[in-house]
């Protein structure tokens, strides 16, 4: 059974008089904020901002795919020789709002507060050094001189993408914080060149903090939750999103049992490395799209990402749907707004989820107010699933390391939860 109670705080930061042998914890909430957006100011689908979602999300699989192949020495399983595809890897990301959940961590002696991306999709951390000056004026940044417990391990640190985002910096350890849990020397970079793609406009937090496993690493370090489990400061490894409006929050340590309703369905994770899981449908009113495909489960992708085939076969099931490749951008579709929608399950371990039909509901076309975009989307050089928050945001996911399985709950109705009208 999981942990029943969890421990409540007012605060990010951690109490400065706490004693460092009282770190270990049942369970720890940390409050989440969603920043970023593909709306245009007049409240219509930003093309460029899809756009780039897309090119980013896609080209950071290319990039994690090649960090698993330089870490273990083989292939990984998802991976094809041909690089994935990289049609919109010349879109400018500057200025453009990216969808993110942040919370905030704490790092360094004095502890300093700093805001990130907590991605199961990835496996690094990064924060802005003081060396970074272009892009990095509205960010938080590093200062290892203030930090007693910094070290310099003098080691380039660099995180490339195929669409041109990029951090390069150097490699550093220090104390890391996140609410009531601290882990000592936590490797991450320091960057001292933040690319456009990571200024203010573009992304609003100041790093990320990746939630993955050490194999898709690029500088094979040790994520902060592993290196958490390993130095025995976490009682359960096992921490969990939800990832709604009205209540979003990270649970570390465990799960918050006022968050769901009934029980948890758990997926073994089949390659360790991404929150990787076999899924074993994927359907619409009575028609099976997908059957036992691999998925990837992913907080920092705020689509759902398919094959072509399967993406191709969901919206010819939807009324008076079209491809919006030369709208929006190659892998979108549009369809009615005012459509009157089949339900859409992802079956998991046997169990069905919805996709919540007022997440997949996205912004109308800046051409024509009566259609909306489609949350669901396509990319002809895969065959895997990413699946993101237009699925995440209506479940409760639970991602347990020790187990290496991914679990799954409903959400408990809470007050605030709403889809503007579109939820049917």
């Amino acid at each position: 059974m999981r942990l029943s109670t969890t421990f409540v705080l007012s605060s990010l930061l951690l109490c400065a008089a706490a004693s460092p042998v009282e770190r270990r914890r049942q369970s720890t909430r940390i409050p989440l904020a969603k920043r970023g957006g593909f709306a245009s100011e007049d409240g219509s689908a930003s093309p460029e901002a899809l756009r780039a979602h897309l090119s980013r999300r896609l080209a950071h699989y290319q990039a994690g795919f090649a960090a698993y192949e330089r870490n273990t020495g083989k292939r990984h399983p998802l991976a094809k020789e041909e690089a994935l595809d990289k049609r919109t890897s010349s879109v400018s990301l500057r200025g453009v709002d990216d969808n993110v959940w942040i919370g905030e961590v704490s790092v360094g002696s004095p502890a300093k507060p700093y805001t990130v991306d907590f991605d199961t999709g990835s496996s690094d951390f990064f924060l802005p050094g003081t060396l970074c000056a272009k892009n990095c004026q509205s960010h938080t940044r590093y200062d290892p001189e203030e930090s007693s417990s910094s070290k310099d391990l003098h080691k380039p640190f660099s995180v490339s993408y195929g669409d041109g985002s990029r951090v390069t910096g150097e490699q550093y350890t220090d104390t890391v914080t996140v609410s009531s849990y601290t882990a000592d020397d936590v490797v991450f970079g320091v960057g001292a060149v933040y690319s456009d793609g990571l200024d203010d406009s573009a992304f609003p937090a100041d790093g990320i903090l990746g939630m993955g496993f050490k194999s898709i690493s690029f500088d094979g370090a040790e994520p902060f939750f592993a290196q958490l489990v390993q130095q025995d400061g976490v009682e359960d490894p096992v921490f969990a999103f939800r990832l709604d409006l009205a209540s979003p929050e990270l649970t570390l340590g465990g799960v918050n049992e006022d968050l769901y309703e009934g029980d948890i369905t758990f997926i073994p994770v089949t390659e360790e490395g991404y929150w990787q899981v076999d899924a074993d449908a994927f359907t619409i009113g009575n028609k099976t799209i997908a059957q036992k495909f691999p998925a990837i489960i992913d907080t920092g992708t705020t689509m759902i990402i398919g094959s072509k085939t399967n993406v191709d076969a969901f919206y010819a099931a939807i009324p008076d749907s079209k491809d919006a490749s030369d709208e929006v951008g190659p892998g979108y579709y549009s369809f009615p707004c005012n459509a009157t929608l089949e339900d859409m399950n992802i079956t998991l371990g046997g169990r069905q989820f919805a996709v919540t039909k007022g997440h997949f509901r996205r912004e109308a076309l800046p051409s024509d107010s009566s259609r909306c975009v489609g949350g669901i989307v396509a990319d002809d050089k895969q065959e895997f699933w990413i699946v993101g928050d237009v699925f995440l945001s209506g479940v409760y996911s639970v991602f347990d390391m020790g187990k290496k399985e991914v679990g799954f709950a409903s959400l408990k109705e809470m007050e605030g939860d709403s889809l503007d009208g579109y939820d049917e």
